[in-house]
């Protein structure tokens, strides 16, 4: 009976050692010792129910050997004792694959969490996918067939970008190449010298250039701005917007209004040629028409100075300084400006000319030894003009430049006369304005 158990034992732990042969785990160094070790009992028993004749020292020898292999599978199994004392129970294993079922449910609720978040994610970039893409189609919308192009250029000044090339040139023209290969010299230095302001100061600026392209002149103006990434400025941004049309249409108005001064001065000298031709025959004429032709000429030369700067205006010294110009026996007279660029409306512009010339007729008269003519803005949004003749007791203005000087002047400057009288010290005029649209401070431009 201990033999068949010990074979029953040893077969079920054969068993085990085979069939987990190629499984990582479990108990495989215990099992085979213990197989060892009763298979040694085993043998053991059988030695003992040897018949006596054929035991001898055989059986003795088998005995020991039984029993060293005993002994050493009894001292071997001690240091595997803290592994099997390691091994879960049944209850921690059941815990372990409950406590791992719970994980594997968390798991599936996160994958599941994390593929809502994955599908509105995905939603969103959708969304904002088909937003960009409508705001592109907008922007191409808007730039295609119009005078707006956008380039853009690295901070080697090479042409990395461009949408709405103006014609003829084509992408292909343009990306790869830099501003010397598109333009004549002149014009790429000034490009290219506001490209490395912008790159080196990263402040946006102005332009304006003009060159031949497609066998025409072509004008653009535009703006030019720093394209920054992560703080530093790796290239610029340049609008460029064709205003050719424009200074075209700006260069047929000049020559319009060229030709209007052209007629308009023909005008007036037909109407001083029938005033003269009026005047044959009456001797108390004779006194009206030299003032009378004055006045239209210094109308003639305000109307003319109007048209070279395109209707905007004139500045104040370039109206004093021509009706001086104008008026013969003058040349002598020392005359001393002194204000700032002022810039008069056409309607002020006419009249202030006017206003200058009669000071200036009056002067012609009696020539004065020095004239001062000074002006200035005000801080309380005001305008002071004032003309000083010195060195003379009698100045002599006609009745018309009278009123002009009282009345006119004072109403197209919105104020007041504040002086109009000689002295011993001379003659003194000065007049009062406000600041407006028809009178302003210049720009340098101007």
């Amino acid at each position: 009976m201990t033999v068949a158990a010990c074979a029953s034992v040893s077969a079920g732990l054969v068993t085990y050692l085979f069939r987990m042969r190629y499984r990582a785990g479990g108990l495989m160094g215990t099992s085979a010792l213990l197989c060892i070790f009763v298979l040694a009992i085993a043998v053991g028993a059988i030695s003992r129910l040897l018949p006596g004749a054929t035991a001898g020292g055989i059986l003795l020898l088998l005995e020991a050997v039984t029993a060293i292999v005993a002994f050493v599978v009894g001292i071997a199994i001690w240091p595997m004792i803290p592994r099997l004392v390691g091994q879960p129970t049944r209850q921690e294993a059941n815990e372990a694959n409950a406590l791992l079922m719970e994980g594997q449910a968390a798991n599936r609720r996160l994958i599941d969490q994390l593929s809502d978040l994955n599908r509105d994610l995905e939603s969103r970039v959708a969304g904002r996918t088909a937003e960009l893409e409508t705001v592109q189609h907008r922007f191409e919308m808007a730039l295609d067939g119009s005078d707006i192009s956008i380039l853009e250029l690295d901070a080697r000044l090479v042409f990395t970008w461009v949408y709405n090339p103006p014609r003829p040139l084509t992408q292909a023209d343009v990306l790869g190449r830099q501003p010397a290969d598109l333009l004549p010299p002149v014009e790429a230095a000034e490009l290219i010298a506001i490209v490395r302001r912008v790159l080196a100061g990263g402040a946006p600026e102005r332009f304006e250039i003009s060159f031949t392209l497609g066998g025409r002149q072509r004008w653009f103006e535009g703006f030019i701005e720093p394209v920054i990434v992560n703080g530093s400025v790796t290239g610029v941004l340049t609008a460029a917007i064709d205003v050719s049309r424009y200074k075209e249409h700006e260069r047929e108005m000049r020559d319009i209004l060229r030709e209007l001064t052209h007629r308009s001065k023909n005008l007036l000298a037909v109407v001083q040629g029938i005033a003269r031709q009026s005047a044959e025959g009456c001797p108390e004429a004779a006194g009206f028409l030299a003032p009378f032709g004055g006045r239209l000429l210094a109308l003639s030369a305000a109307h003319e100075l109007l048209v070279q700067n395109g209707w905007r205006g004139i500045l104040l010294d370039e109206v004093v300084t021509r009706a001086w110009a104008d008026v013969g026996g003058t040349s002598t007279i020392r005359v001393d400006l002194d204000g700032p660029r002022v810039l008069l409306g056409p309607d002020v512009a006419q009249n202030v000319m006017l206003g200058a010339h009669e000071l200036v007729m009056a002067a012609a008269k009696q020539p004065p030894d020095r004239v001062s003519i000074s002006w200035a803005m005000l801080p309380d949004g005001g305008f002071r003009l004032e003309w000083r003749m010195f060195g003379t007791e009698a100045v002599e203005i006609s009745d018309f430049g009278q009123r002009l000087l009282r009345t006119v002047l004072p109403v197209v400057l919105d104020g007041e006369v504040t002086a109009l009288d000689i002295s011993e010290a001379g003659f003194a005029y000065g007049v009062r304005g406000r600041i407006g649209p028809q009178l302003q401070l210049a720009q340098r431009s101007a």
